[in-house]
């Protein structure tokens, strides 16, 4: 009987120490703030609208201008299809 008292007073001790405060980190990645190269459709390489297909992941088109939304300069694929990172 002291055994089984000694053995689960030892498991609630363990279980006690076990958690506490955790700082929990708040910041959550959006879309907005992660770009994400989806894959352009098979067999034909489609993709969504305002996007194009380059090296087979579907990327935000460059405009005429050949400037970005962003200030930058349009990348070119691989391919040579111009896009925006």
């Amino acid at each position: 009987m002291r055994r089984l008292v000694c053995a689960v007073a030892v498991s609630f001790g363990m279980l006690m120490g076990c958690g506490g405060d955790v700082a929990v980190d708040n910041t959550r990645d959006t879309l907005e703030s992660v770009e994400q190269g989806l894959a352009c459709i098979y067999p034909n390489n489609t993709c969504p609208s305002g996007t194009v297909c380059v090296d087979t992941l579907c990327r935000k088109a460059c405009p005429t201008s050949g400037i970005c939304s962003s200030g930058a300069a349009c990348r070119v694929g691989g391919d040579g299809t111009p896009y925006c990172i």
